[in-house]
């Protein structure tokens, strides 16, 4: 790590303002237009925000690349005094959780690997001169294998992507995340920052349960982390809305009020502050918007507006 990634680095970590995550493909699935809702939540105050280069979004043909909605999504964060995080990789966050185009899936393996790595290489040459652009995350939860659609767990790849991020631009830090709650970082590549995931109400086999880890896990997590790699450890994705036996928009209100609501979106922050980690992106700015468009639910709101207060109306 140089002393300008070092940098970089200490001040991100040191971050006690609240992120969010933001995808145009979950608007699109909720129904919602997504610049209403990225206005949306910038207007509630949110100056970080994660947001993703989708490959399957942008390169529909093979070498046909339109970044003009990516590119949209920075220019309104930056006209907020926003700042980003750009997600890299086939792995994105958001169902299938791999992102591959169509024309993509007939090539051999060798061929989708080569492909890739030619359209991330146009991905940062676009965005690496963006000041709003403060990190790259590389390859979400890239060795969870237990949930989403699959390309490969090959080391080799995630190493070539992450040797063409620090090539050709290294002087921003990537950020990668972790596979689960239980998994700590051995083997290469090494990541300027390490990131993790955060639920407390899941479903499973048919039945909602609560997570039995407590937030002193969390504080130890960290501290191995730091012995282990030298590197600082943030939250990515706090679970702030629903998750249960269907797709949000496919639930009924008091479906999705069994694993999140007004109280317990409080209740999670709470816990993740307990954590000691300062740095804390939440996740769920789609179904926010979406109760309050769809299903006339302002409850949400008091909840978003003590997280901002000095910037609510």
């Amino acid at each position: 790590m140089n002393a300008v990634i070092r940098q970089k680095v200490k001040a991100i970590t040191a971050s006690t303002d609240i992120g969010v995550s933001f995808s145009v493909k979950n608007c699109r699935e909720y129904g919602i237009d997504w610049e209403l809702a990225l206005a949306d939540t910038l207007a509630l105050g949110f100056k970080r925000i994660r947001v993703m280069s989708y490959w399957d979004e942008h390169e529909l043909e093979q070498g046909v690349r339109d970044f003009s909605v990516l590119k949209r999504q920075i220019n309104n964060i930056m006209n907020s005094g926003g700042r980003v995080t750009l997600c890299l990789g086939m792995r994105q966050p958001r169902w299938p959780e791999t992102h591959i185009p169509a024309w993509a899936k007939l090539l051999t393996p060798e061929e989708v690997t080569a492909a890739y790595i030619d359209y991330q290489h146009a991905v940062i040459e676009a965005f690496k001169g963006e000041a709003t652009v403060e990190s790259w995350q590389l390859e979400n939860e890239f060795w969870l294998k237990t949930f989403g659609e699959h390309f490969d767990f090959s080391r080799d790849r995630l190493k070539k992507e992450f040797d063409q991020i620090r090539q050709l631009d290294p002087e921003r830090p990537i950020i990668m995340s972790l596979a689960n709650t239980l998994s700590l970082p051995f083997g290469a590549p090494k990541p300027d920052i390490f990131a993790t995931s955060m639920y407390r109400n899941l479903y499973d086999k048919g039945q909602y349960r609560n997570t039995h880890f407590k937030p002193w896990y969390y504080k130890l997590r960290r501290s191995l982390i730091k012995l282990v790699s030298r590197r600082d450890l943030i939250i990515h994705e706090l679970q702030t809305e629903p998750w249960g036996p269907q797709a949000n928009w496919l639930m009924s209100d008091e479906e999705q009020a069994k694993s999140m609501n007004a109280e317990q979106i409080n209740a999670a922050l709470n816990y993740a502050h307990k954590t000691g980690i300062g740095y804390i992106d939440i996740w769920g700015a789609e179904w926010w918007f979406w109760r309050k468009t769809t299903r006339s639910d302002t409850s949400l709101v008091a909840v978003l507006q003590d997280i901002h207060p000095k910037n609510i109306a």
